[in-house]
């Protein structure tokens, strides 16, 4: 596939990461379904690697619909400096791409990719679209990961905020960040784009449910938690919730779903005498578990970077008819979670609040219109089909007609 691209879309992410299945992947072919012709970026990890011909016939399955795929090899090691190489490289490789296919603009999603984008505009001379995601700078601060005078920090921080300021265009994930970024960028066009969910997936199973409750062995009301312990999840709060609702569901089950070993959700679990399952689970069958389950749970720490975040998983539980249970401070769900009565939120710091806050979902659990609700509110709030992708292709018709208004 050569010829003319629309934009050269720029990932971190490895091909087969399933985040660049869930979340790249599917916004591009939307938008390839409409006549879009995009390149695409990635960065290959050790973890990801496909032999030479899964590599030529993965080129040629995106080549067949409208996607010119471009794989660079990330780099770890040594912190930063790694960093600033594959920027320098991504750079080289997105403006080479750009200039032969003579592509209207580039398309950067997240802050290391928006950086090689902005470097790549301006070398190509295209139009630049900033999907900024979560600032990177902040999360790893909160993290422990840098301090604020650390180079690391600085960098990026430098880096996220002038990849917006060249933008033609800015993409966020919550109303919260672009409140933000909005009175540093007051002329340019400024969308919220939250992490989608492909409601033809993810939806209620019924025909799996009760196969894999025995399978599994799940008793009772069943809490299910998709995805890794610690860092920015609270781990030990999630465990203490689920611990003080067993005082109003009896029997409950937490079922945890990682591809991480989950010695740390079974240590939790045995000493707070909660009973436990953990499954790791391909992606395809994800639906079929969440719809095993009653309510899902997102636990985060009260960082700041949190209210700038779009967690995936609350999206998918919700497309699964569960209703949630999730802290303050998490993003947009924040305001979504109480306003159309999809769950509970809570504070992460508060666990004297969680056994009314289990009462408080018992009642929820009992409407019978709840799963339905849940479902008709992530169809509206953060649906591929329904929402995210006719934003994404907004923006593509805005740069390719040139229109800065």
């Amino acid at each position: 596939m050569k010829g003319r691209l629309d934009s050269v879309y720029i990932t971190y992410w490895s091909l087969l990461d399933p985040l660049c299945q869930s979340q790249s992947l599917p916004y591009l072919h939307s938008l390839t379904r409409q006549g879009y012709r995009v390149g695409l970026i990635t960065f290959e990890q050790p973890r990801w690697r496909m032999s030479p011909e899964d590599r030529k016939a993965k080129r040629s399955e995106l080549a067949s619909r409208g996607i010119e795929w471009h794989p660079v090899s990330y780099h770890k090691r040594p912190p930063v400096f790694s960093t600033l190489y594959d920027i320098g490289v991504g750079s080289l490789v997105a403006a080479i791409v750009a200039r032969r296919s003579r592509a209207t603009f580039i398309h950067g999603r997240a802050s290391v990719p928006s950086a090689i984008a902005a470097v790549a505009a301006k070398l190509a001379g295209t139009r630049l679209f900033i999907d900024a995601d979560g600032p990177l700078s902040q999360e790893y601060l909160d993290a422990g990961v840098w301090s604020e005078r650390s180079l690391g920090h600085r960098l990026t921080a430098w880096g996220e905020r002038r990849s917006m300021e060249l933008a033609d265009v800015v993409a966020v994930l919550t109303d919260h960040r672009k409140r933000e970024v909005a009175p540093w960028l007051a002329e340019t066009p400024i969308y919220v784009l939250p992490c989608a969910v492909d409601l033809t997936r993810f939806r209620p199973m019924p025909e799996h449910r009760q196969v894999l409750r025995n399978e599994l062995g799940l008793k009772g009301t069943v809490f299910v938690y998709a995805g890794k312990p610690g860092g920015w999840y609270a781990t030990e709060e999630m465990v203490a919730f689920v611990a003080a609702a067993r005082e109003v569901f009896d029997p409950l089950t937490l079922l945890v779903l990682t591809g991480e070993d989950p010695a740390v959700f079974a240590e939790l679990c045995e000493r707070a005498e909660v009973p436990f399952v953990s499954r790791a689970v391909p992606p395809n069958e994800m639906p079929a578990y969440l719809s095993s389950s009653d309510v899902g749970l997102c636990f985060l720490h009260p960082f700041p970077s949190k209210l700038s975040c779009s967690p995936i998983k609350l999206g998918e539980y919700l497309a699964c008819g569960l209703p949630v249970v999730s802290t303050s401070g998490c993003g947009d769900y924040d305001h979504l979670i109480p306003t159309e009565s999809l769950g509970i939120v809570v504070s992460s710091t508060e666990r004297e609040a969680y056994p009314q806050a289990a009462k408080e979902l018992e009642c929820l659990l009992a409407d019978p219109d709840i799963r339905d609700r849940c479902r008709d509110a992530a169809s509206r709030s953060v649906g591929l089909r329904e929402v995210v992708a006719p934003r994404y292709a907004e923006i593509y018709q805005r740069l390719s007609d040139g229109d800065d208004s």
